[in-house]
């Protein structure tokens, strides 16, 4: 459990880092300079957090099967269903979005409501994964 609260806060403070930083910072860059932008450093960001978003599920699986008792409720349910979805969203959304970003010609105002969007489920992912953090640090407190 330990290592799981591990995992979901280093993933939680990765994407508040993200929704902080880097989404005001891309939103005020021009579109072409925001396309670039992208196209050089997005890559680094995603080496970073996808390996650290499957850790999150396999480590909160990890700690509901080794705390799993016949009768007794799941004691990391909530924060693995919450990392489960802030993973989901990656493939439903920002896989997408963040390829047509970096294969770019987009129009400026394609471009600009795309990256609205972007930014608004960004930080729809980010109070998920707070919410999965918390969820797991009450786990273990039980």
């Amino acid at each position: 459990m330990m290592l799981a609260c591990l995992v979901l806060g280093l993933v939680a403070g990765g994407i508040l880092v993200i929704g902080v930083a880097f989404v005001s910072f891309c939103q005020s860059l021009l579109p072409n300079d925001f396309q670039a932008w992208f196209v050089s450093h997005s890559h680094l960001i995603g080496r970073l957090m996808i390996p650290l978003g499957t850790e999150s599920i396999v480590a909160t699986l990890a700690a509901l099967v080794a705390s799993w008792r016949p009768g007794a409720p799941p004691l990391v349910a909530d924060g693995r269903s919450a990392a489960g979805g802030v993973m989901a969203t990656y493939p439903i959304f920002f896989a997408g979005t963040n390829e047509a970003f970096v294969r770019g010609g987009l129009s400026d105002s394609v471009l600009r409501s795309l990256l609205d969007r972007w930014a608004t489920r960004r930080w729809f992912r980010t109070g998920r994964e707070i919410v999965s953090f918390i969820a797991a640090l009450r786990t273990l407190q039980r």
